[in-house]
């Protein structure tokens, strides 16, 4: 009720109802980030923003890559809420003009939920982009609220990086994929709420078609190529809605949408339902009026529907039209500027004793063996030892991970995501990477009634970032993961990219086996650890640095490459360490080390 006040004191009249629909998903916690802009501002950033962060691989190849999450969608209907969490972030890397290369995930669940893995792997395999690593993680705590947390990556020439905005008066927004229908009305509004909300039923969930999406890459790509893009945006969360807004207010600019020109699959929507749909496979184009009729015909040309449903005016307006009729008229900056909420000035206290809160052990191979990831043949290490590192055609290549540590967030927010970011450094190390930006996906229950949880999280992850010289690139937030107002542990979730030589990744051989480090935390000797991390891979040594030192995913994926792990006993480790397994024949440091076993070659 507050935020209604706000509208009326801002239009100095009652809201219509097109503009109570228009403003209840623009205003929503999902697009509008009330609750979470104030943090996301002080975080250190780098990369061009708009859809995706972008960061440079090798002076001639930018990488693309973000996080979002899936979480409330998932939950209600798991098949299709993770499917179209795939396919949403793919188009987020593909707006800014790269085409995707590699899909992670980040699943916390109480149990493997079938139709989440079906709905993940059904939709990456249709459209050729490998799925290639992740976390799984099984715990009660989410038992009424899973989190489908899905990473995307693509590599561009740094000339073909599109901006995601228009930039001057007179160009025109073609929108082009699927037919828009009445599936995910409010989606953003429901992703917002409690899941006993009103909103939360399957009418919000969206549904996807892969084959949709791959032909919209494709046609995508061709535009690029040819010139054509100046400008793009996913329709996502908010659909016609949010994304010609967003691409106008970020070219202080304004627009008028003609609703009756959006390609329908049903054709009695009303012209409300046709703004906010968030039907999937669809994408916005900022061109040329010139070149309008090439973007249609190569949308076409790939079996998809095209139509201009915008022209960019000077004046910062958004006005939108149903034939003759003004169904909406609003100053643009209005629609896209949430309210903000006050933040919380956390103060951190000393790193805590935490207690052993173990997930259930599971061999996650049970989920990534039903992912391709492979098509593309540019994978260099399979699923299940560490962070994945990928090839990119010319010699570079780059690692690609997700991590999170909600056991220790639960008993202390601050250091929980703390240690979250400083292990994904570790891991990145390990595979002989160079750590180069962070996305991350803020998980949280319900910030009005705690707030200090939530700003524990963001004041970490901007230590972190400020302790480590690694900067945020991009992400997203999701929050009210709460049941019958009961919420989830706070997970903030790291995606992380790292620039590697692929040629020179180290691989598991037949060898000694040795822990490194200590079995306790000082946080005093976390750069040190670095040190020894990258000498030990320039070295040669095979890497896996992970919270519980060896699982069962990592005996499975050894045993899967002709090798049997035989160690007699792992060293007892607190919740938060700084160890790490090698494999290699001999070492020499100056921090603790001993052998633990071996590698053996089996067959």
């Amino acid at each position: 009720m507050r935020y209604l006040k706000i509208l009326k004191e801002k239009l100095g009249r009652d809201p219509t109802f097109v503009e109570l629909q228009a403003f209840s998903v623009m205003w929503s916690e999902h697009c509008g980030y009330s609750h979470t802009r104030g943090y996301i501002d002080r975080l250190p950033k780098q990369g061009h923003g708009g859809n995706a962060g972008v960061v440079d691989l090798d002076g001639t190849h930018g990488i693309v890559f973000k996080i979002e999450s899936h979480n409330h969608p998932s939950a209600i209907e798991p098949y299709n809420g993770a499917a179209t969490g795939v396919g949403g972030i793919i188009r987020d890397v593909l707006a800014m003009g790269a085409r995707p290369t590699a899909i992670l995930d980040s699943l916390h669940m109480a149990e493997v939920v079938d139709g989440i893995i079906r709905g993940i792997a059904d939709y990456g395999n249709s459209i050729g982009v490998p799925t290639v690593g992740g976390e799984l993680r099984i715990s009660g705590f989410y038992a009424h609220n899973p989190l489908v947390n899905v990473m995307a990556a693509g590599v561009a020439n740094h000339d073909k990086i599109v901006p995601s905005r228009a930039t001057r008066p007179g160009q025109v927004i073609v929108v082009f994929g699927g037919g828009t229908g009445r599936d995910g009305i409010h989606g953003a509004s429901f992703a917002s709420e409690d899941l006993t909300g009103d909103k939360a039923t399957k009418l919000s969930i969206q549904v996807g078609d892969p084959f949709a999406e791959k032909m919209l890459i494709e046609a995508f790509l061709k535009m690029v190529d040819e010139g054509l893009v100046e400008g793009a945006q996913d329709l996502g969360a908010g659909g016609v809605l949010s994304a010609t807004s967003e691409l106008v207010a970020r070219g202080d600019l304004g627009a008028v949408v003609h609703l009756e020109r959006v390609p329908l699959r049903e054709p009695d929507m009303e012209p409300w339902e046709i703004l906010i749909s968030e039907s999937q496979e669809r994408m916005a184009v900022v061109t040329s009026p010139d070149n309008a009729r090439r973007v249609i015909e190569i949308a076409n040309d790939h079996l998809l529907r095209a139509a201009v449903i915008a022209e960019v005016t000077e004046k910062p307006v958004y006005r939108v039209l149903h034939g003759e009729d003004v169904i909406m008229e609003v100053p643009v900056k209005l629609l896209v500027e949430a309210p903000e909420e006050p933040i919380f000035q956390y103060q951190p206290g000393s790193f805590p004793n935490f207690r052993k809160m173990e997930y259930a052990d599971v061999d996650a191979h049970q989920v990534f063996e039903q992912y391709d990831y492979m098509v593309g043949t540019d994978t260099v290490l399979p699923p299940g030892l560490g962070p994945a590192v990928m090839r990119v055609k010319g010699g570079c290549g780059y690692s690609i991970l997700t991590h999170s540590r909600a056991d220790l967030a639960a008993q202390d927010p601050y250091w929980g995501t703390f240690v979250a970011f400083l292990e994904s450094v570790r891991k990145t190390l390990a595979v002989g990477a160079e750590p180069l930006a962070i996305t991350n996906c803020i998980n949280y229950g319900d910030p009005d009634t705690d707030p200090e949880g939530l700003a524990a999280m963001m004041k970490a992850l901007k230590d972190a970032c400020e302790f480590s010289g690694i900067a945020v690139a991009s992400g997203n937030a999701s929050l009210y993961n709460t049941y019958m107002g009961k919420g989830i542990p706070p997970t903030l979730v790291i995606g992380m990219i790292g620039r590697v030589d692929p040629e020179r990744v180290n691989k598991p051989r037949p060898s000694k086996v040795f822990v490194v480090g200590w079995p306790d935390f000082v946080l005093e000797r976390e750069k040190d650890l670095w040190k020894v991390l990258k000498k030990v891979v320039h070295d040669g040594g095979f890497v896996i640095s992970a919270m519980n030192l060896i699982n069962s995913t990592h005996r499975e994926a050894l045993r899967r490459m002709g090798l049997m792990l035989k160690v007699e006993q792992l060293p007892s480790v607190s919740p938060v360490h700084q160890m790490f397994i090698v494999f290699t024949d001999s070492l020499e440091l100056n921090v603790p080390f001993r052998e633990i076993g071996s590698l053996l070659r089996v067959g």
